[in-house]
């Protein structure tokens, strides 16, 4: 027969009041703890989709439309480069007629030249085309028009390599800020839980309940659980950041 020692009234009412004051700890460091997590308690991540449309805004997706419609601009100077074969040439003039004339004096010793002044206006014109074509130029202008299509394609190939790329990273980032959403608030939890057992263990040690290495290997705990705590909270801020500057998307502040 098995006997069971009996719990004194003075060891239950101990028993009762290192519970009640677990609690206690508990329910005052979680409110604590939800203070501190006001920030993130607001943090709603929007749909991928809203992330990828709005990434199009980046500075990058601006520079390549940017050389997009250089490109385009270039085609249409190759086209029209043929004008260049073709040379409109003019010329007008308009005027009194003047014509230079010559005296000579009587004793025939000296000759003057004078200039005479006809009534008359007149006005000349001249209107013509020339026409030079380098054979070179005329032959290779198909071969200019097809490199400037091939380059405006290949511009457009890479604004859509761009787009898949940054897709594949909005989609790690935003795997990343979710998962650290969901580990903060279990390493708040698990936080709380140690800073309440280690109040316990002070007045356990203040009582002579426990020796100073208990208390250290209680303190060591609630330690290990505030730096998970603070490094789950980095890398959800950082994670969260970065999705900012992928997307172009405001997400903590909004």
């Amino acid at each position: 027969m098995t006997i069971y020692p009996m719990i004194t009234k003075k060891r239950k009412i101990s028993l009762y009041l290192k519970i009640i004051a677990v609690f206690l700890c508990y329910f005052i460091s979680l409110s604590t703890k939800a203070q501190e997590l006001d920030d993130y308690n607001h943090v709603e991540l929007p749909p991928l989709e809203v992330l990828f449309e709005n990434a199009k805004s980046s500075a990058t997706v601006r520079y390549y439309n940017s050389r997009k419609e250089a490109e385009k601009s270039m085609l249409k100077t190759v086209k029209n480069e043929w004008l260049r074969y073709f040379k409109i040439i003019g010329a007008y003039q308009y005027g009194i007629v003047g014509s230079l004339s010559t005296i000579t004096d009587s004793n025939q010793t000296q000759t003057l030249p004078i200039n005479h002044l006809a009534n008359t206006k007149q006005s000349f014109y001249n209107i013509g085309v020339g026409v030079s074509v380098p054979l070179d130029e005329l032959f290779d202008r198909g071969n200019k028009v097809r490199r400037q299509k091939m380059e405006m394609e290949a511009t457009e190939a890479e604004v859509e390599r761009w787009h898949d790329e940054q897709k594949i990273r909005i989609i790690e980032t935003y795997s990343k800020a979710k998962l650290f959403l969901n580990l903060l608030k279990i390493k708040a939890e698990a936080m709380v839980i140690a800073q309440a057992q280690y109040k316990v263990a002070e007045s356990d040690f203040i009582n002579g309940k426990i020796n100073p290495a208990d208390l250290s290997a209680r303190k060591g705990v609630e330690t290990d659980a505030r730096v998970n705590y603070e490094q789950a909270k980095a890398e959800l801020s950082m994670a969260l950041l970065q999705l900012e500057i992928l997307s172009q998307t405001e997400i903590l502040n909004k």
